[in-house]
């Protein structure tokens, strides 16, 4: 029987015609010797909008340091001689006129990223780009487009969509519109959708995945606009050795599901580079599963401990073993971020993440035998979690305080519970959801889409006891804090002294989370405007949202 693939089948084509290779060998030249910028070619500037999500203290370096994706598509076309501006507009509080200002301030070409919690700036930026420059040709990339290309494209001023990967894509396309062959070109285009005769949007024959990351370019994060302020680049960066999942979670979205890793070779070029180039100290390996592979775990552990860095990674709780461990820990790993998501075995059937509390157990002990600090990741509200499930999770975080994260279930874009949360009608349209996504912080008083059933005070209390067995994250002395950060929820409780101590007496006694003020007119998404009544009732009775509170007499619609 072929395996059935959960997300859209054309993530799982392969980047291997011989356009592919073109760029890829392209990519590989001008890592070595970059085109001079070149003024005549058209101005690209890339915009990276904002994020409501708030993150626990220590993590804060996380909402700063500069994205990879879009720090990749800005550095293979600047080193292809392009005049390339990245507009970083995550923590700026009114974004959007400031996305515009500096958009107007000189683009040929826009390109915008997006992202499953920003839909209504990505739409209403590119609206406002339109009506002022309708000649300014707009290229949108990143998980949203990709998951929900149609309903995109729908409802934006969006004239063409980078599917999955967006490096040979990117190059293509600003190639033939620098030769003014746009018209005849975007149709051979591969993975994109772009509007045709009257506007229609229409898609291409799928790119996919590229099948040699070695090809990337090394990161060019000087053209980050951080790179330019008073304070500069921060030491702490977000990076990864291999794209893709082994694994077909129902919750999770992958724009990349294909596994594609580096060479140890050209980790250990990148890795010098950033060291040398940027003074960096710490790596978020933002890889979705870290040690899937021992062997390549090993060689890659080796290569970090040549660049004397401290680092954590995403992994799986099956993919962990003394080896390993041992080998994470001596190349500098402070805390390694698992997803354990529930304990039940029911919830983690249904979400498909082969674990069981047998192996979270196993890999939290093992983890602790190496002195690494484990961090647990939890969903509150997952399919067939049951109030005795839900209590048995909590009871495990309150035991070991290690947990890193925990968030209330989202229906993510182009995800099976975000088919099944369709089909059971508690989105009232895909337009709604997405608009109502943009307004989840992560923090206890977010409303969530009950598809568990569970009684909203049963969420909410898991939620806050889960809270309050947050352990430190590994930056504790983070300098690079943006002007106009919201701080939430002080306490008092610091935990379990092996968990804690790190961060010292009274970590969180100021705060327990920080991020981003909410983009004015978030107001307009609560579940009471977007949703059906009994819906919003099931996830947002019992606590006001921050989007709640910026309406004010919203607040009782």
């Amino acid at each position: 029987m072929p395996r059935q693939l959960s997300l859209s089948p054309v993530l799982y084509a392969d980047a291997t015609e011989a356009v592919d290779a073109r760029y890829m060998a392209q990519m590989r030249e001008q890592d070595e010797t970059p085109v001079p910028t070149d003024p005549a070619l058209p101005r690209f500037t890339l915009v990276v909008g904002p994020s409501p999500f708030t993150m626990p203290r220590g993590w804060e370096f996380f909402l700063t340091s500069p994205y990879e994706g879009a720090t990749y598509i800005a550095t293979v076309l600047h080193n292809a001689g392009y005049p390339v501006r990245i507009v970083d507009v995550r923590y700026t509080p009114d974004p959007l006129q400031s996305a515009f200002e500096q958009v107007m301030a000189g683009t040929d070409v826009l390109g915008v990223c997006t992202f499953e919690d920003n839909f209504p700036f990505c739409r209403e930026l590119m609206e406002r780009v339109r009506d002022a420059a309708p000649d300014v040709p707009i290229i949108c990339g990143g998980s949203l487009v990709t998951s929900v290309p149609k309903v995109f494209m729908t409802h934006t001023a969006c004239d063409i969509a980078v599917i999955s990967e967006g490096e040979i894509t990117v190059l293509e396309l600003l190639e033939s519109y620098a030769a003014g062959r746009w018209a005849q070109d975007l149709p051979n285009i591969r993975g994109i959708w772009y509007r045709g005769e009257g506007g229609r949007a229409t898609s291409t024959r799928p790119r996919g995945q590229m099948p040699d990351l070695d090809s990337l370019p090394r990161m060019r994060l000087d053209l980050w606009p951080q790179a330019r302020s008073p304070q500069g680049l921060q030491p702490q960066i977000i990076s990864s050795y291999s794209r893709g999942c082994k694994m077909d979670c129902s919750f999770c979205y992958r724009t990349t599901p294909q596994v594609r890793a580096k060479s140890p070779e050209k980790m250990d070029r990148d890795l010098a580079w950033l060291k040398n180039q940027y003074g960096i100290e710490f790596s978020f390996f933002v890889d979705l599963t870290f040690s899937s592979y021992r062997k390549q775990t090993l060689a890659l552990c080796d290569v970090i401990k040549d660049h004397d860095l401290r680092w954590t990674c995403l992994t799986r709780c099956a993919d962990m073993d003394a080896e390993r461990a041992a080998a994470m820990h001596d190349s500098g790993c402070d805390i390694i971020l698992y997803g354990v998501e529930s304990l039940g075995s029911e919830v983690l059937r249904e979400a498909r993440k082969g674990s069981s509390e047998n192996i979270t157990v196993r890999a939290m002990r093992t983890t602790f035998e190496a002195d690494i600090r484990f961090g647990a990741l939890l969903i509150v509200g997952l399919p067939n979690e049951t109030e005795e499930s839900l209590n048995h999770m909590v009871e495990f975080a309150e035991t070991y305080n290690h947990v890193t994260r925990v968030k209330y279930l989202s229906a993510m874009p182009g995800t099976t519970v975000y088919r099944q949360s369709i089909d059971q009608g508690l989105m009232r349209s895909e337009l709604d959801h997405l608009n109502w996504l943009s307004i989840e912080q992560a923090l206890h008083e977010d409303e969530f889409l009950n598809v568990s059933g569970l009684p909203e005070r049963a969420c909410r209390d898991a939620y806050e006891r889960v809270y309050a067995s947050y352990q430190p994250g590994p930056v504790m002395d983070f300098r690079h804090w943006p002007e106009h950060f919201n701080y939430y929820q002080p306490q008092q409780y610091d935990g379990l002294e092996r968990s804690t101590a790190y961060g010292g007496k009274g970590w969180r006694s100021s705060f327990s989370s920080a991020g981003a003020p909410l983009v004015p007119g978030s107001e307009r998404f609560v579940l009471d405007l977007v949703a059906d009544r009994e819906v919003a009732r099931a996830g947002s009775a019992l606590l006001t949202c921050g989007a709640k509170n910026l309406g004010g007499a919203l607040a009782g619609a």
